[in-house]
């Protein structure tokens, strides 16, 4: 128990990617969200879902709403939202199962840990979104893993994380293609940059986002 309490306390972040052919399974499905009643709408669509990974299986858990503090979202604060499931079709595929195997490794999460997972498009018709209004912030749980899968006609929208919510980024990539960050969220904050179309065509980029507490 202490060794296995040293070294969740010591994670910090880690990068990966992943493989071309998930990152092909899964894409096509963004195009399949429904849209988004909340504030956030107007440039954003949304699922959200529950799951545990035991032995390499996931299992859904019950649907339910999705609310933050305000004292951590000064966005939508103390908004109780609730979401459509993320399809079947793709909870099935092996290439989800992956963003949650890379999760559980890499943070230590355990067996039977509730996982959260947010799948998004955020998009910019003819002008800037943002892809995190809340700005410089922390999700509240102990680890997240942001994954994008793809940008689409964008500049901007690289993904940063701070030491603290007054730092500069330590890390500013764009990422993309499968590309993902597991990181502490006890420990570190994290923001992102606006995007707009290239073009001036609508351009968009597709994010999943785990988020977990650690059980103790």
């Amino acid at each position: 128990m202490i060794t296995n309490k040293v070294k969740t306390e010591s994670f910090y972040l880690e990068l990966g990617q992943l493989t071309p052919d998930s990152v092909d399974h899964l894409t096509p499905s963004f195009d399949h969200l429904p849209p988004n009643p909340y504030a956030d709408g107007e440039f954003r669509l949304r699922r959200y879902s529950r799951f545990t990974l035991e032995q390499g299986q996931l299992h859904r858990l019950a649907s339910q709403a999705f609310v933050q503090d305000e004292s951590i979202n000064h966005f939508q604060g103390n908004v109780v939202r609730s979401y459509e499931e993320i399809d079947d079709r793709i909870v099935v595929d092996p290439a989800f199962v992956e963003l949650f195997e890379h999760f559980q490794k890499m943070a230590s999460v355990a067996d039977s840990t509730p996982i959260e997972v947010h799948q998004l498009r955020i998009f910019a018709d003819h002008k800037v979104a943002e892809v995190a209004p809340e700005g410089i912030h922390q999700d509240g749980f102990d680890r997240i893993g942001i994954y994008v899968m793809q940008r689409h006609n964008i500049e901007g929208g690289n993904i940063n994380i701070h030491l603290d919510r007054n730092s500069p980024a330590l890390i500013s990539h764009d990422f993309d293609k499968g590309e993902f960050v597991v990181l502490n969220d006890r420990k570190f904050f994290h923001s992102a940059q606006p995007i707009k179309p290239i073009d001036g065509d609508q351009g968009y980029m597709d994010i999943f986002v785990l988020t977990a507490n650690l059980m103790h």
